[in-house]
C-alpha cells in the first residue's frame, strides 16, 4: 500500500541531492522522514545496512523513542522527502491506522532483518571448528 496521497499537501517537505545526509549518526532526532522520491541509503559506521525507497521511512526508531540516530542516511539519488515531527507523526497515526501500522510494519521488517544478521553471525561463530590437532 503506498501513502503518498497522504503528503499531497504536506507542508514540511525537504529535498536532498545525491551524496547528501539527511541525518547522521549520534545527531539528536527531531522528525522522521517518508520518501517520496529516490533512494536513501542508511549506514551504521560506514557499513551499508540498507537502500529505503518512494514508501520508506527513515529515522523513525530514534524519534519515537526520543533517542539519537544510530545510523547515517544519506541520498543515493536526489530525492524528496516529507519530513514530520513527534507531533506530526502522532497526528497522521491517530487519524490514519494504515499510515500507522505502515511504520509497525517497517519497524517490525528492519527488526527481522537484524535478527537475521545476529543468526547468521551466531551460526557462522557456531560452525568455526578448531583444526589445529588435525581433526574436522
Amino acid at each position: 500500500m503506498t501513502f503518498q496521497n497522504l503528503f499531497n499537501t504536506w507542508q514540511d517537505m525537504r529535498t536532498f541531492c545525491s551524496g547528501e545526509a539527511v541525518f547522521e549518526e549520534g545527531d539528536t532526532a527531531e522528525a522522521m522522514y517518508f520518501i517520496l522520491e529516490g533512494e536513501m541509503e542508511i549506514q551504521r559506521r560506514g557499513s551499508v545496512m540498507s537502500v529505503e525507497g518512494p514508501g520508506g521511512i527513515i529515522g523513525e526508531s530514534a524519534l519515537l523513542d526520543r533517542a539519537t540516530h544510530n545510523s547515517t542516511a544519506v541520498a543515493q539519488s536526489d530525492a524528496r522527502l516529507a519530513r514530520l515531527d513527534r507531533g506530526q507523526l502522532k497526528k497522521l497515526m491517530d487519524r490514519d491506522a494504515d499510515f500507522a501500522l505502515h511504520v509497525m510494519a517497517r519497524l517490525a521488517l528492519r527488526l527481522r532483518s537484524v535478527d537475521a544478521r545476529i543468526g547468521a553471525r551466531i551460526g557462522s561463530a557456531g560452525r568455526t571448528e578448531d583444526k589445529t590437532d588435525g581433526t574436522a
